[in-house]
């Protein structure tokens, strides 16, 4: 069994404050709450071993700031920048690594949180807000039995989001 995590970037500068869509960096509330959910991570005791990363500047410094913790290989992959669900999904199974972290945007990467929470059929209030919406720096980790998506007998392990009452 593998374990996949599904990290959405964090905050980023509004579209107009950068000169690309793709050039967009964190605001500091995105810094915080990066580092925020990589403690998060390394508190439910996930060790991923592979970062795969959207090429964008955002999920960039999302990935720098909230996996600083873990001794992982990182790989920036241009096809992973606004990737629908499917091209996701086929990166995480292209990959060998035991544990991987996907450092993606929406709405590819909520979608696939969606469909592997369906799957799981996992009722947790957690697991429902997340079937609907996937806020940014929020994670989820799966436990992956297969290769197909449509039979990946998936089971939730742990999700977090930021507080931001």
């Amino acid at each position: 069994m593998r374990t996949l995590i599904l990290f959405r970037h964090a905050k980023a500068v509004r579209a107009h404050e950068a000169d690309s869509d793709e050039a967009r960096g964190l605001t500091g509330r995105g810094k915080r709450e990066a580092a925020l959910a990589g403690a998060a991570v390394e508190d439910a005791g996930l060790k991923p071993v592979l970062a795969l990363v959207s090429s964008a500047q955002r999920t960039r410094e999302t990935a720098e700031v909230g996996l600083q913790n873990f001794a992982l290989e990182t790989r920036i992959e241009d096809a992973l920048y606004h990737a629908a669900l499917e091209g996701i999904w086929d990166a995480f199974t292209a990959s060998d690594a035991e544990s991987v972290v996907v450092v993606g945007h929406n709405p590819g990467i909520g979608e696939l949180v969606s469909t592997l929470v369906h799957q799981a059929h996992d009722g947790s209030k957690l697991a429902r807000e997340f079937s609907t919406h996937f806020p940014t720096a929020a994670f989820a980790a799966f436990e992956i039995r297969g290769e197909l998506l449509r039979a990946a007998g998936p089971r939730l392990l742990t999700a977090w989001k930021p507080d931001r009452d």
